[in-house]
């Protein structure tokens, strides 16, 4: 629980929006901005909300601010519209990696009690100490609509010939859904034993890999919307099992264990932000940077929805082996 917190609220956290970033003046007036962050997603009844502000420093370097920008003492509540239930959050905290450049505790707010059951509207309202009011909408997903279909998948062979085909169900199948985003995943999790002990990884698999002028690189699925299926090259895959290993020798020291085809779906709101920062999803969150969008009124951040569904995918022993690798 306490990675996923970190993930989440490291996400959350870097938009605390230094305003001292230019193109032609690295700095100028400051101004105070204030940004809210949350993410409803739809496989735990637990949900997590950030309120964090601007800061100014003496130079231009923003990381020498050791002062957590975070606001505390907000009064944040959520209302559902399908049933009319509001929740309000608390605040509490954790402890802060090792690594942080902040010293106290790191702080947010929570409910969890909020699970979605139904597609439905929902609202985010947080009145700040000082009397400043930020609020969003956004919608909720309910995930049973949303099954990969099972079609006994496993790597390398495949029944739609060099392809390894994921097809899904989307809520509504007749009709085009323009609100839901699509983010589909194929992920190789495997283990290296480093100094007698065994290091959990993992490697996403890219659709296919384009030629540039420094070399190739990997291309992997965008976000889209009005999809029910991708196609992975099973070339690709092995290209990707490959570079597991790629530099070692010892290839004994890797164990595969399965491959997960995971979909990730989301609002439009969390789309667009996830669009305009050009990066990717990670286990647990988004990993974002200064954003470029937001649908918050009265400041900055993002109020989205997040929900995932995935299935195991085999690996067949004897294709691990042929690679030098020990199958789990």
């Amino acid at each position: 629980m306490k990675k996923i917190m970190y993930l989440l609220l490291a996400a959350a956290g870097v938009t605390a929006l230094i305003s001292c970033d230019d193109q032609v003046n690295p700095k100028t007036d400051f101004k105070e901005i204030y940004a809210l962050n949350c993410v409803i997603k739809g496989d735990t009844s637990l949900q997590v909300a950030t309120i964090t502000k601007s800061y100014d420093v003496n130079g231009f370097d923003p990381l020498s601010n050791t002062q957590d920008p975070f606001i505390k003492g907000a009064n944040i509540k959520l209302t559902y519209q399908s049933t009319g239930q509001v929740f309000y959050f608390r605040d509490t905290t954790m402890a802060r990696p090792a690594d942080s450049r902040y010293a106290a505790p790191m702080s947010y707010y929570y409910i969890k009690n909020f699970k979605p059951g139904v597609e439905s509207p929902v609202d985010i309202q947080a009145v700040l100490p000082n009397g400043k009011i930020l609020s969003a909408k956004s919608m909720t997903f309910y995930i049973s609509k949303y099954a990969i279909e099972d079609k006994s998948y496993s790597i390398p062979s495949s029944n739609f010939g060099k392809y390894l085909v994921f097809t899904w169900t989307p809520a509504t199948p007749s009709t085009k859904d323009e609100k839901i985003y699509y983010v589909p995943e194929l992920i190789i999790k495997y283990g290296k034993v480093e100094n007698g002990s065994t290091v959990e990884l993992q490697k996403k698999v890219p659709l296919y890999y384009l030629s540039g002028e420094s070399g190739e690189f990997p291309l992997y699925p965008s976000i889209q919307t009005n999809i029910t299926s991708v196609n992975f090259d099973t070339l690709t895959i092995r290209r990707a099992l490959e570079e597991i290993s790629a530099g070692d020798l010892n290839k004994q020291n890797y164990i595969i264990h399965k491959a997960v085809f995971r979909l990730l779906i989301t609002d439009k709101n969390l789309a667009v932000y996830y669009a305009a920062q050009k990066t990717f999803l990670d286990e647990f969150s988004v990993r974002v940077t200064q954003p470029e969008f937001t649908n918050v009124n009265g400041g900055l951040g993002i109020f989205g929805t997040l929900n995932s569904t995935q299935i195991d995918v085999p690996v067949q022993a004897a294709y691990i082996r042929k690679f030098g690798y020990r199958p789990f």
